[in-house]
């Protein structure tokens, strides 16, 4: 929704925002996870059982290059590395 001013008014945004705690359920139904933090986590995590919840085309986007994209490309993530 557009304000006054014809710009996107924030708090209509912030109504659309969900945060989920679980990266599971995050990703479920979803067609792109962005990483854009250098936390260990985002190593452990079961990138197969995310990619077979998530909405085809699957887009990884890196913003770390801090996972195997060669692997994650394997399972049929399309990947995007920033910075390479």
């Amino acid at each position: 929704m557009r304000g006054y001013n014809g710009k996107l008014d924030p708090s209509e945004s912030l109504k659309r925002l969900v945060v989920h705690h679980d990266p599971y359920q995050a990703a479920d139904q979803a067609h792109a996870i962005l990483v854009i933090t250098e936390w260990d986590e985002f190593k452990e995590y079961n990138w197969s059982r995310i990619y077979s919840q998530m909405l085809k085309p699957a887009f990884l986007f890196d913003g770390r290059n801090i996972l195997d994209a060669t692997s994650l490309k394997g399972l049929g993530f399309e990947v995007y590395q920033i910075g390479k």
